[in-house]
């Protein structure tokens, strides 16, 4: 029999889709869950969804607060290499996350959003960010953005990713700011190298980073265009809403992960389907150590 290598904390495990996940992935024998919450609530709900919870810890908590504690204490002692928020409410689950106690996240790190989606009309898996942390990220913080999309592309396999800054032109306009910000990551990049095994280019637009055809009309050259593995947006809003239209498409699946800190954390909306979850998930545990 297979020994569990891996623990997943559902922070807040009183919730059904969270539960249903657990349920979906119950015959991977390497995979264990460890359920954080009001402990009668979770049975109950376990029970309504005809989910047995036989031989799976729970550690039952009287709050939001001291469930996302105690997983981050969990997580900072390697008793859970990923942590799931369910029920709690995001802002204390992020918050026991970044607590300095724990040490999770480390020196200089930052939490960023990787998206990985599947598109039938795309030849390969693509990764978008950041859809859902950083709100309008200057030059620093765009740096580490695509350092930790870099590092997940890196992990699942892509040597040498393709990083596409996605901008609404594809000309330098001091107007609009993610295209002067392009210009001054594809400097940083061309003089110091910054982005190891990565090629970062821009500034481009949505269609020339995943369209050869729209390349070509617009006469743009160059190692990303119609080819990228990373697409990185100037801000929240600009990552966020084309995210949400790619998931509107019909036959479109995808996943989501918060990276950067020492284990992935699997935050996902609450109107992601039981499926995002799974997949949501499945990356994280890839991710992991």
């Amino acid at each position: 029999m297979s020994k569990v290598t891996k623990t997943v904390a559902i922070v807040g495990a009183e919730h059904a889709e969270s539960l249903q996940t657990l349920e979906y992935l119950h015959d991977n024998p390497t995979v264990g869950f460890l359920l954080i919450g009001n402990k009668t609530e979770i049975t109950d709900k376990a029970e309504s969804l005809g989910i047995v919870l036989d031989r799976i810890t729970c550690i039952d908590t009287k709050d939001d607060i001291e469930t996302c504690l105690i997983a981050s204490q969990m997580a900072k002692e390697g008793t859970v290499q990923v942590v799931m928020k369910g029920a709690v409410h995001t802002a204390d689950f992020l918050r026991a996350i970044l607590h300095k106690d724990f040490g999770l996240l480390p020196d200089g790190a930052l939490l960023s959003h990787v998206a990985q989606l599947n598109l039938p009309w795309y030849h390969k898996p693509l990764l978008l960010t950041d859809a859902a942390v950083s709100i309008l990220p200057d030059i620093d913080t765009k740096v580490q953005i695509i350092m930790n999309a870099i590092n997940v592309a890196h992990t699942i396999g892509i040597e040498r990713p393709k990083v596409a800054l996605v901008c609404p032109v594809e000309t330098v306009n001091p107007r609009i700011i993610s295209t002067t910000d392009a210009s001054q990551l594809m400097f940083l990049q061309k003089n110091t190298a910054i982005f190891e095994n990565a090629v970062v280019e821009g500034p481009f637009g949505l269609d020339v980073a995943i369209s050869h055809h729209s390349a070509q009309v617009k006469k743009l050259t160059g190692d990303v265009v119609g080819d990228a593995d990373i697409l990185v947006f100037g801000n929240l809003d600009a990552a966020n809403a084309s995210y949400k239209a790619f998931l509107s498409v019909p036959g479109v699946t995808s996943a989501g992960i918060v990276v950067g800190a020492t284990i992935p954390i699997v935050l996902t909306s609450r109107s992601d389907s039981m499926l995002v979850r799974v997949a949501s998930l499945k990356l994280a545990l890839q991710l992991s150590i």
